[in-house]
């Protein structure tokens, strides 16, 4: 009925076909396959007191093989704050819990 617009003997039904077997042989992988992602990490929400610093704050929290540089940025960045930023007393810390 609409075979005109297509041209002589053109058809979707090998690209309808093709599509089915790769769905056919790539579900069953996907759904069979896990997804990594990084270990969840949990925060104590932690009050800062006068005199506190954000380096302070994480060096009492980490363990001596810790890379304390690499942890007061990742807090610095959780918490919004910037480089020179000081730390009001009252404010609420979000610091990953202790291992």
């Amino acid at each position: 009925m609409f075979r005109g617009h297509r041209g002589p003997g053109a058809s979707l039904i090998p690209l309808i076909q093709v599509l089915s077997l790769v769905l056919l042989f790539s579900l069953p992988a996907l759904w069979g396959s896990k997804v990594f992602t990084a270990t969840p990490v949990h925060y104590d929400r932690v009050v800062v007191h006068p005199g506190d610093t954000v380096w302070t704050l994480v060096a009492r929290r980490s363990q001596t093989t810790d890379d304390l540089g690499e942890a007061v940025y990742q807090v610095s960045q959780l918490n919004h704050l910037r480089a020179d930023a000081k730390l009001v007393p009252g404010r609420v810390l979000l610091l990953p819990k202790a291992k």
